[in-house]
């Protein structure tokens, strides 16, 4: 066998023609790149065993074996490579989480090349999917959990699409493109909700206005409860109307919360979402940074975004331009 042949079907493509892969803007899977694994080693050490025992003792069954034994070590290899060819990866815009929590890093793997794939799996970085196989001429989705080691965007740069079909002789894998996913503060900390600000959260032309829900209490009149709530979560909440000049805004402020950054942001994310499911209309303020009181899971994510990206010299620059 020669050495070009060796380099063509065997080994990692690498240097030059990975460059221009990365340059190009993708569209499939990329040349495939093999290597041996633990089981491939000890069976080609088996067949120059079974050789050295043949040619020692000129036993021809013996010679069989061994060559049908390097036959099927070659073969396995081409049928590896050939099970990750002409396949187009789409990669899936990764969800938002919370630090701590796991990001669903994955998408969908498409066959264009007429036969059926066996044994698919996405590996990112040291997490890998579970093993599923490709009909021909359709799709399937694949998907990995990486940790969200803390707020903030996160880079998932090593991603690869692996098969050891079909012996586990062979290891073949595909270079992915990378992606990235927001990860937002781990909502911490037990205080309450801070009191309203007298401040007008909007303006209304009419009185009587909902305004959204809040926990029953005691003393509060029982024609205001929210029955469909009730109904669906067995939770008593009381509806909230406003005024002509609208409701009171709820404000959302760094210097509310103590502690170092991480657990001020903490608890500014706990915040936020118990405004949301208590239907409240709120405003978030980080220094010169402000959102407007509003409510919505547009909202929520908004507010949440701003946590994860926030840089304590904004707060810093803010008090000292306030005391200047």
């Amino acid at each position: 066998m020669s050495a070009a042949v060796i380099r063509r079907f065997f080994l990692p493509v690498s240097g030059r023609s990975d460059r221009r892969d990365a340059d190009r803007q993708y569209a499939g899977c990329r040349r495939a790149g093999l290597s041996l694994t633990g089981a491939g080693w000890w069976w080609i050490l088996a067949v120059f065993a079974l050789l050295a025992i043949a040619i020692n003792y000129s036993h021809n069954l013996i010679f069989a074996m061994a060559f049908v034994m390097l036959s099927l070590w070659l073969q396995s290899a081409l049928l590896c490579r050939r099970n990750l060819k002409a396949l187009h990866w789409h990669p899936a815009t990764a969800l938002p989480v919370f630090a701590g929590e796991r990001i669903s890093a994955g998408g969908t793997i498409a066959e264009s090349a007429g036969y059926k794939r066996y044994a698919l799996q996405l590996e990112v970085g040291a997490a890998c999917s579970l093993a599923v196989d490709l009909e021909v001429k359709s799709d399937v989705r694949l998907e990995a959990g990486v940790l969200a080691r803390r707020r903030g965007i996160q880079q998932i740069e090593t991603m690869a699409l692996v098969s050891f079909y079909p012996f586990g002789l062979w290891r073949c894998r595909e270079n992915l493109p990378g992606m990235e996913a927001m990860i937002y503060p781990a909502p911490n900390g037990d205080a309450g909700l801070p009191v309203a600000a007298p401040v007008p959260a909007h303006r209304q032309l009419a009185n009587d206005n909902f305004q959204g829900v809040r926990r029953y209490a005691a003393g509060d009149p029982v024609r205001r409860i929210n029955w469909r709530v009730y109904g669906r979560t067995e939770s008593l909440v009381i509806n909230q109307f406003d005024g002509a000049n609208g409701g009171e805004a709820l404000w959302l402020r760094w210097e509310h919360t103590q502690g170092e950054t991480e657990d001020r942001l903490g608890q500014l994310s706990a915040w936020v979402l118990e405004a949301q499911r208590e239907g409240l209309e709120y405003g978030l303020a980080l220094g010169h940074q402000q959102f407007v009181p509003r409510r919505g899971l547009d909202h929520q994510d908004l507010c949440l975004k701003a946590l994860a990206l926030f840089d304590r010299r904004q707060v810093n620059a803010a008090y000292q331009e306030a005391s200047a």
